[in-house]
């Protein structure tokens, strides 16, 4: 008896000191948490927020639906990545490295040339975080990210927050939405009712579809002359208008000298259950080619060589003599 006394008493102890090393719940939670709590995350009524890398800001609003760079001349905003950003600081769990009573450096975790993150809030003050280094974790990559006001350094996974900060090209901003057609409804798994390319020198050209005993195919007019498109070419046209990048962008304000007096040609696009989208090409100045986005409202500078890709003339959509000029686009 005396040994199964003995035993169990052990057996106690060792409970109790296991139990007495183990951080409780509370402590558990405090250590792995997003850095906004879930109190302050439901009353968090956001406007916009600024964003700063080496040195320069940059401003992001939502405006009609739509996430805008109002310190860009209103380039339209690419929304996955902005919502990457944006749960990644504000919902995603974050886990605490370094404690006040730490008191290491600020400059030890990459904070002294950090990115930085304000949230502008309603009737409240600023959001702040600050992005430090990225590091190499057991379970991929990491950044480390301080609340302004707080001395608490977070550990916080960087898949998204890389991602969305980084500049992709040298002179434009981040987190864009980098097509011709961003901030329009065009999706070319949908297809368009109908189009219109309207030259300035030329013919006016309509696509549209028609039923033909039963099968639906489209028809291109040119006011005089009926003839088939090739539907390999339109579907590749619409691909190439939905996902084509753009080289750079100006002051929707300033169009002189851009090519627009007059221009190349105007492009309308009718989307089901959609806006219009008007796409108006310049001419070449200086071996420079500018598109205005009339529904976005942005001016863009296009690629070298993307005239014709943007605004085709009737052979590039009804004959098939030579390679299809937007192959790249249907893959």
């Amino acid at each position: 008896m005396r040994t199964i006394a003995l035993l169990a008493g052990i057996l106690a102890g060792l409970l109790f000191l296991e139990r007495s090393i183990e951080p409780s719940t509370t402590e558990a939670e405090n250590l792995h948490r997003p850095l906004i709590p879930e109190s302050e995350q439901a009353e968090l009524q956001l406007t916009g927020f600024a964003l700063t890398v080496a040195d320069e800001r940059f401003e992001y609003r939502r405006s009609g639906g739509i996430w805008r760079c109002v310190t860009a001349y209103g380039a339209v905003g690419d929304p996955r990545l902005i919502t990457d950003l944006t749960r990644a600081l504000l919902t995603r769990t974050a886990s605490l490295r370094v404690s006040p009573s730490t008191r290491e450096g600020l400059t030890d975790f990459g904070f002294d040339a950090a990115a930085e993150v304000e949230f502008f809030r309603e009737g409240a003050s600023d959001l702040v975080f600050s992005i430090g280094d990225r590091v190499s974790s057991p379970n991929g990559s990491s950044v480390f990210v301080r609340r302004a006001g707080t001395e608490e350094i977070w550990e916080l996974d960087s898949t998204k927050i890389a991602s969305s900060i980084s500049r992709k090209s040298a002179g434009l901003p981040p987190l864009l939405d980098r097509r011709i057609t961003a901030g329009c409804d065009l999706n070319p798994g949908r297809g368009v009712l109908r189009a219109f390319i309207d030259f300035e020198d030329g013919d006016s050209l309509e696509l549209r579809p028609e039923d033909n005993g039963g099968q639906r195919e489209w028809i291109l007019t040119d006011g005089s002359a009926r003839s088939k498109v090739l539907p390999y070419r339109l579907a590749g046209w619409l691909a190439f208008l939905q996902r084509a990048p753009y080289a750079g962008f100006g002051d929707p304000s300033d169009v002189k000298d851009r090519g627009f007096n007059p221009p190349m040609a105007q492009i309308t696009l009718f989307p089901p259950e959609a806006k219009p989208i008007e796409l108006v090409l310049g001419r070449e100045v200086n071996g420079d080619v500018y598109l205005q986005n009339k529904s976005s409202g942005m001016l863009l500078l296009l690629p070298k060589g993307w005239s014709r890709l943007v605004a085709p003339d009737a052979r590039a959509m009804t004959i098939a003599d030579d390679k299809n000029p937007w192959e790249r686009w249907l893959r």
